[in-house]
């Protein structure tokens, strides 16, 4: 008898240091959340905010002209159920166009984006968050009905796309398939209107590796959104803005254009490769960004320059709450900083001193200060935020909102000496020293990087453009042809 007593006796007391133990591990994980280094101290105030609605903060350009251009799409998108692709060559405005619009319709409008730092600055959501994606090559068997979020897929009248360009073909049917799905709806996106925003002379679709191209190919035809099944089934409205906002000199708008086109003459070669300075030397009264075609190679001019910094370092922690994904964070979570480092804003100013893409000289900095010259004038920065939001159906109101699930707060400017080309979509700079390397290897990359400058003078070539550098995919070239026999401008 004694003996089973020992037994029972042992087994409880066994128990109990089990269910300590197990405590014990959960508080650790709950004290240390995994988005932070634990050799580092964690950037303050980590918390899961309450809910709350978002307010966009994307302004309309001072002195706005309503070009007919633009009356014609929004006339498209807001009287209309048709699927369209607006696009235009850089400069043309298309960002504004839509912010334009979705200040002014009426409709329940849904914006997103292919990766986290495009979201967030065209204030929407990412198109894996948004449908509950897996991060994976895209097959139907991926997608189930989301049964918590009817409503909202039954109210929306239009989701707009933004860099549809680096958007794959999978993804778009994923997107087809959700919705037809969620709305049960067998019509092409379940009657959703889309419309997406980009230009397909930009820089392409990541896909990475032979057998994965070859997967596109014999699946879909290609990489690229219109390769998509969904549009066999649907006829795709086209919408070409013209207007060049940024750059304003005729004969480089003639240059940028022929290299778009892959239909650069002799001539016009030979003018942009005058521009050629292998060995200029940046310096603070003419700040230049070094456009580079690898991550490798932009981080190894960032950081010999900031180690050839002298001066004391600084470095400020980020403030960050809710859902926000590393790979989404606008500048770094730890901002290392020093007197005399080469910085670019990354947020629009709201009183217009600078714009997102604004180059400055750090002129002096503290623990709790940071003072800054753009243009020979100094400025004292203070801390952004930046909103990562989810989309909600308001019952009472009867309409779709966002909501703000995710916050990451730090001075709106990172270290930036050089960038890659792939970074710089959709950045305007009025200097920039372009170095390709051993040569451009992509789509589009050769003139997006010309495409970032205002002016053929504030262009450096470290290396010669050649005629191999400028690169155009045929498929895109002849989709943008078919489209064109159909568009009146």
């Amino acid at each position: 008898m004694w003996i089973i007593l020992l037994i029972i006796f042992i087994i409880v007391i066994s128990n109990m240091f089990s269910k300590s133990g197990s405590k014990s591990t959960t508080k650790a994980i709950t004290k240390y959340p995994t988005i932070y280094p634990v050799t580092k101290k964690a950037p303050t105030n980590y918390s899961i905010p309450s809910k709350k609605k978002f307010i966009g903060k994307n302004k309309l350009p001072e002195g706005l002209i309503i070009t007919d251009e633009f009356n014609k799409a929004f006339d498209l998108m807001e009287n209309s159920t048709k699927c369209a692709y607006i696009t235009g060559k850089a400069g043309t405005g298309k960002s504004t166009l839509l912010t334009y619009f979705r200040q002014k319709t009426r409709k329940n409008v849904i914006v997103l984006a292919p990766t986290g730092i495009a979201a967030i600055q065209v204030e929407g959501s990412t198109i894996h968050s948004f449908f509950r994606f897996a991060p994976q090559l895209l097959e139907k068997k991926h997608i189930s009905k989301d049964y918590a979020r009817q409503d909202l897929f039954n109210k929306v009248n239009m989701i707009i796309i933004d860099e549809i360009s680096m958007v794959r073909a999978d993804l778009l049917d994923g997107i087809d398939y959700a919705l037809r799905i969620n709305r049960n709806n067998n019509t092409p996106f379940g009657g959703v209107q889309m419309v997406f925003f980009g230009d397909l002379y930009q820089l392409p679709p990541v896909v990475v590796g032979k057998d994965l191209t070859q997967y596109f190919e014999e699946h879909f035809g290609g990489i690229y959104f219109f390769n998509a099944k969904v549009f066999r089934e649907i006829n795709l409205e086209y919408i070409e803005l013209q207007k060049i906002f940024r750059q304003k000199d005729s004969d480089f708008k003639d240059i940028l254009n022929s290299i778009r086109e892959a239909k650069v003459s002799a001539l016009e070669l030979l003018v942009l490769n005058k521009r050629y300075i292998p060995y200029y030397i940046n310096d603070t009264k003419n700040v230049s960004l070094t456009l580079t075609t690898t991550n490798n190679i932009a981080d190894d001019v960032n950081r010999n320059q900031m180690n050839s910094l002298q001066s004391k370092e600084y470095i400020y922690n980020a403030t960050i709450s809710g859902k926000f994904d590393k790979a989404s964070y606008p500048t770094e979570p730890y901002l290392s900083l020093k007197k005399g480092a080469q910085i670019m804003m990354l947020k629009n100013d709201s009183q217009k001193r600078w714009v997102n893409g604004s180059l400055g000289i750090i002129q002096d900095l503290s623990s709790s200060n940071i003072l800054i010259k753009i243009d020979n004038v100094t400025y004292t920065i203070e801390k952004a935020t930046w909103e990562v939001i989810e989309y909600e159906y308001n019952k009472e109101e009867n309409k779709i909102e966002a909501i703000v699930t995710g916050s990451f707060t730090q001075y709106p400017l990172k270290p930036a000496w050089a960038m890659t080309i792939h970074k710089s979509q959709g950045q305007t700079f009025d200097n920039v020293i372009i170095d390709l390397g051993n040569g451009a290897f992509a789509h589009g990359q050769t003139y997006v990087a010309l495409s970032r400058c205002t002016s053929l003078e504030g262009i450096v070539l470290k290396s010669q453009i050649r005629y191999q550098d400028i690169i155009l995919d045929s498929k895109v070239a002849n989709f943008i042809k078919e489209k064109k026999q159909y568009f009146i401008n």
